[in-house]
């Protein structure tokens, strides 16, 4: 069992729901399915939830809605007489790390060697586990594994983040206005005993517990997977195991067995000369067709193989992150299922790189298109202690590039006659292993 905290206390699960998925148009992140007399509500209190509101007013409007979304005003009172706008939250919207770094910074050190061997721990550690939520809900165990190893490095960073406080902040700061629909959500986790207040954190944006869940979400797709009458996903791993499987297979495009998420590919030239030149211009087609189709249009595999497997007729459309240059998917139904778990494509390549790593496949076959590659993690340490070593104050040598990080490398850049950036890349790791630190 990863590491969670906190105690078991009894729930219940609505029923679920359905949403569309437009390719090319991800959905808003992780959105509950609202009814028409919610949503209006939810939108009436949101809309003047602009960043100069000030926390007393956002929460005067919020708390005029809450009895017609479920909360009584006794109960909004009691939760929110002590929340803050978090300023960290602010700042993370605004620079979330998918968005900030590039795809091979990002997956070098999400997808890297280190997570792949704890993940193979935990499907060893939880096969009967994994094998019965497999059953049960149709969701392969490596999806579920690579979500949790994604979402959280195994249950090991949950977050420290008040998660009611974190819902509050953002509609109160954010424009989009249905984020209050996750405020009313979590008073009724705390009022419903589901969670302690002081066990109720999280990550900057609020989602809670081993593989993440918004509040709205809990309430529609969180399971019982170690059958025990409660729902705990912050200290039963089976629970948040096979709340994600429930998400996966229920929520918006399902999850359909025995097709992987993404398929590495090369193009025939006719293909390729469609996709944009500059590694800047990510391309998330609209061109559907099986497998088999693509394969009769000269698609192979990215080592210029035959494309193996069994799911041909698999709907699937190209993925290319970085331009033609760069490494080309085959992006399936089960691609735009991760999609709706989490919106951004950064991550949902991560699970789906994660889950063919875990499968036994082996890592991208063609490279990035620059001269400076990410790190992995064990590599960002290895840069932080040789920074540490040469007298900057970088913190703690935990493979997690911060602000210091960033300025020390600058600094040594510069110092070193190098291009000032302060990129935590291959090249700076490099000048430093030349420098003799």
């Amino acid at each position: 069992m990863m590491r969670g905290v906190g105690s078991r206390a009894p729930c219940t699960v609505g029923a679920a729901g359905t949403t569309g998925f437009i390719i090319g148009r991800i959905m808003l992140h992780r959105l509950v399915v609202l009814g028409p007399a919610l949503l209006a509500g939810v939108l009436s209190a949101g809309a003047h939830a602009q960043s100069g509101d000030t926390l007393s007013s956002c929460l005067q409007r919020l708390r005029a809605q809450a009895p017609a979304q479920g909360v009584s005003v006794a109960d909004f009172d009691r939760y929110t007489q002590n929340v803050t706008l978090l300023e960290s939250t602010v700042r993370a919207a605004k620079s979330q790390p998918e968005h900030r770094d590039t795809w091979w910074e990002y997956l070098a050190k999400t997808v890297d060697q280190e997570r792949v061997d704890d993940g193979s721990k935990v499907l060893a550690e939880q096969a009967a586990e994994l094998a019965r939520i497999e059953q049960a809900y149709g969701v392969e165990e490596h999806a579920l594994v690579a979500i949790f190893g994604i979402e959280t490095n195994y249950g090991r960073q949950l977050g420290k983040t008040p998660v009611l406080d974190a819902w509050v902040t953002r509609a109160c700061t954010e424009s989009n206005r249905l984020w209050a629909a996750n405020v009313y959500a979590a008073i009724k986790l705390l009022r419903d005993d589901v969670v302690q207040p002081e066990q109720f954190v999280g990550s900057w944006s609020g989602a809670f517990g081993m593989t993440q869940f918004i509040p709205t979400s809990f309430y529609e797709l969180a399971a019982d997977g170690d059958g025990d009458g409660r729902i705990d996903l912050y200290g039963s791993l089976p629970d948040a195991l096979a709340s994600s499987a429930n998400h996966l297979r229920k929520r918006g495009v399902r999850w359909t067995s025995g097709v992987p998420p993404v398929v590495e590919v090369r193009l025939p030239e006719a293909l390729a000369a469609r996709l944009p030149a500059s590694p800047a211009e990510a391309t998330l087609g609209d061109d559907r067709r099986t497998l088999a189709q693509w394969v009769q249009a000269g698609v192979r595999a990215a080592d210029g193989a035959a494309l193996a497997g069994s799911a041909k007729e698999a709907q699937a459309y190209l993925f290319a992150p970085a331009g033609r240059d760069g490494p080309v998917f085959l992006a399936t139904r089960n691609f735009d299922a991760i999609l709706h778990y989490n919106r951004s494509p950064r991550y949902a390549l991560a699970v789906s790189l994660l889950v063919n790593r875990l499968s036994g496949g082996s890592g991208l076959t063609t490279p990035w298109p620059t001269d400076d590659p990410g790190l992995s993690r064990a590599e960002i340490r290895e840069l932080q202690q040789r920074l540490l070593d040469r007298g900057h104050d970088v913190g703690v040598a935990d493979g997690i590039p911060g602000a210091r990080t960033r300025e020390a490398i600058e600094a040594e850049q510069a110092r070193l006659g190098l291009p000032v950036d302060g990129r935590p890349g291959m090249k700076a790791l490099q000048a430093l292993r030349r420098a003799g630190a």
